[in-house]
Parts: structure tokens; sequence; C-alpha cells
């Protein structure tokens, strides 16, 4: 599960693209932060992604990924020519086939060989009809799925949906959001040929009616119980609330968002996810939000803020660009609890605020709101700066959103635990801790 969006230059207080991706995944599944550098290929060789070998191209592009630890593509990621994407998951009626390309896959694959957005839409509908997608997408689950994308550059942005080998586009204008749920209907720009020939046979769309490819596809039970529509519409409705142009500040509160009721808590098992998703239970919002990213794509060069960390809720954003990744987001973290990377030791911190975090993120908002501003400032400021500079301020960045954390764990102290946490809950977040061996 996880919520992409995305602002077009004219839109966008600072006149620049900005994009915005939370990553859902299974509690234990560490996000690492990873610069890839590019490379140059021998004619003929191959690449191995997640589940399958595929040829590989003559020569790659530099990129910015974070990624599930376990996973050779990406959730979301940048490149050297400034295109960014997100990917979400979608539910469709097409019969599953064999392993193939995860979503993840075709994401970092684009990034990999695409100098534009149009160029990326190219190489994923490319690879999609020549080697198809899917496969095991999740470590404790079986789960598998489609998946829908926002591909942007510093010019414009796409949305691009798929199901089996299938696809349809649409140029994003203003701003757009997509979330688990196929989101195009019948204003597609482009489509693979015979996407709705299926749909007519097996009465998905009836005799006359339009094509419409989100009713055509959709596969309505999944995709209501993730709450897929729920979240596409909230971020839509945050987005079309701003009487002035969108700033990066304003995406990182969308990210953020647990909803309008002022009594929200992570252990409340009546209300579905939020945009900020907090797991609960194995059959009930199974997915944590484990990474989020905002990204300024300044034609120049772009600019992107990342957790590194679940719950943007209790996470500074950490400035980076793509030659200059602060270095705290090394070692990168696996499978299992450890003390050194980002993610585990933030793990710790997390989980013990679990049960008292509405009562914490009453003490720290005002104060982590103006500290992500105040980063947000400086890294624009150094859009045309030496890498050194930029280097330095990344890791300075870095080292005062550690002080934030320690302010915060001492806060976390002084706040009262939540009454009548759910049983089920308090029990499926032990199990799990104790799992990765937190």
């Amino acid at each position: 599960m996880c919520d992409t969006l995305v602002v077009t230059p004219e839109a966008s207080a600072t006149g620049t693209l900005l994009f915005a991706k939370n990553s859902d995944r299974e509690r234990n599944e560490a996000q690492q932060i990873l610069q890839v550098p590019a490379a140059r290929h021998r004619p003929g060789s191959q690449v191995m992604c997640t589940r399958i070998r595929i040829p590989q191209v003559r020569e790659t592009r530099a990129l910015l990924l974070a990624r599930p630890y376990w996973i050779w593509g990406a959730e979301m990621g940048a490149n050297d020519a400034g295109v960014v994407i997100g990917n979400e998951a979608l539910f469709t009626r097409a019969t599953p086939g064999p392993d193939a390309l995860l979503g993840m896959d075709l994401l970092r694959l684009a990034l990999e060989r695409a100098e534009t957005a149009p160029a990326a839409v190219d190489v994923i509908t490319t690879l999609l009809e020549r080697h198809g997608q899917g496969g095991l997408a999740a470590v404790q689950r079986d789960l598998r799925y489609d998946n829908g994308f926002i591909i942007a550059d510093p010019r414009e942005a796409w949305i691009l949906e798929t199901a089996g080998r299938h696809w349809v586009t649409r140029r994003v204008e203003g701003f757009a959001a997509i979330s688990n749920a196929p989101s195009i209907g019948g204003d597609f720009t482009a489509a693979s040929p015979d996407v709705f020939a299926e749909p007519r046979r097996e009465g998905w769309l009836s005799p006359g009616e339009p094509d419409d490819f989100a009713r055509a596809w959709t596969d309505p039970e999944p995709t209501e119980r993730g709450n897929g529509p729920g979240r596409c519409r909230r971020s839509l409705e945050l987005l079309a609330g701003h009487a002035d142009p969108i700033r990066p500040e304003d995406l990182l509160r969308i990210l953020r968002d647990h909803g309008d009721d002022p009594g929200w808590r992570p252990d409340d098992l009546d209300r579905p996810s939020t945009l900020c998703m907090h797991a609960a239970l194995d059959d009930w919002r199974p997915s944590q939000t484990t990474g989020a990213m905002v990204s300024v794509v300044d034609p120049v060069r772009a600019t992107h803020f990342l957790t590194g960390t679940a719950a943007p809720c209790l996470s500074p954003f950490r400035p980076a660009w793509i030659d200059a990744l602060p270095t705290g987001f090394e070692p990168l973290p696996g499978a299992k609890a450890d003390s050194d990377s980002l993610f585990w030791r933030h793990e710790r911190l997390h989980r013990a605020a679990l049960p008292r975090l509405p009562a914490l993120l009453a003490r720290i908002g005002q104060q982590r709101d103006a500290a992500d501003a105040a980063r947000i400032a400086h890294a624009l400021e150094l859009r045309d700066a030496p890498q050194e500079a930029r280097q330095r301020a990344a890791d300075e960045a870095f080292a005062a959103a550690e002080r934030d954390l320690t302010t915060w764990q001492t806060l976390l102290m002084e706040c009262e635990t939540a009454p009548d946490l759910d049983a089920r809950w308090r029990e499926t977040w032990a199990r799990h801790s104790a799992c990765c061996g937190l």
C-alpha cells in the first residue's frame, strides 16, 4: 500500500515540479536509501532483477533509490536527469502470471534508462509488454499485484496504470495523486492495443459502455479493503485545499496526515488506513509506512528529502542530492534489527512511541515542522553549490535530525500511555517485534 503525489510547475510555489510518496510495506521490511553510480555494460550482458534476468542496456544512469532491503528495484527514486518515479500496487482482474518483473523493478529500470518522463513511460510499457509483470512482492505474505506509477521530470508528469501486460497513461495538469486503486477512467492519453478487449468479452464493461480503464480492470474487493480509493480522495482533497500555490512543506504535511478525527490512535481498528499508515493486525492494515520521499525537481538540479525511516509523522526529512547523499544512511539495514542502521535505530523509538503516539506528536509537531521547513529552505538555496558544499550540508542536516530524535526520545518518557489499548493490536506488534529481534 502506498500513496504518490505530484504537483506540476504551474501549481507549485517554487515554480518547479514537486513529487512525494509514502512507501507502505510490511512493518519489518527495512527500507534502504542508496546511490547507484552511472555505469557502462558489456554488449550482450544481462541484469538480474528481483525475480528474472533480462537484457542489459549499454549505459545506465546514476540513481538515488529507496527500496525494501530484499528487492532489486525500488519503491521510489530519481535519476541524474531529474526523472522521479513512485509506484503503487494495483489490484486488477488480470490473471496472475509466472514470475516476471515486479513494479519496483520496472521503476528502477526506467530510471536507469530514461532521460525524460515520456521516455521512462516508454521504457516501462515496452518492458511490460515484452517480459510481463508479476511474482511474490512481499516477505511474509502471498502478495501479488499489478502496478501504477507517477513518472515526472522537471517539465511534466504522467500517470501510468497497468493490468497484466495492458496499460493506459494520462498526462497530469496541475496536481494529481494515486493510491492502491486504478484511477484512469476514460480520460486516458494513450493505451496499449486491445486493453479493453478482455473486459468487454468478460462483461466487465457492458455493451455500449465507454472505454474506462478503472471500471474495466479494478478488482473491487481487495481494492476497497486496502482503502486505496479513500486515501486517494484524501490526498486530492488536501492538495485542492490550498488557496496558495503548493509548497514542499505542504507535501510533508500530507504524507503525515492521519485524517480529520482529533481522537485518532494507531490502535483504532474501526477506521481504515490513513495516508501516514500505521500497521494494525495481520489481516487488517498489515502495512506500515516504512519510508517517505519529497522531491523538488528543479531543471538545474533536483533536491530530495527522505526519511529513511518508518512513520513520517515521527521522522525528520533529510535533504539529499544524487551526488550528495548523507553518509548517515549507511550502514544499510537488513531483515533483522541492528544497533547501527538508521532504520532500526529509529524503529526502537517508533515502536516505543506507538502506545503514546498522539500525545508525543502533540508535543513535537510544531518543532518538527519548523525544523523540516528550515532544512528545506537551506537545501534549496544550495541548488547551484559545489558538490562538496552540498555534501557537507546533507551531513549537517542529518546530524541535526539525529539530535531531534534524541530530544523526542526524552519527551516520550513524559507522555502517558493511551488508555485501553487494543489487546490484539498490542499482541501483533509484540510478535512482529520479536520476529525481527527488537
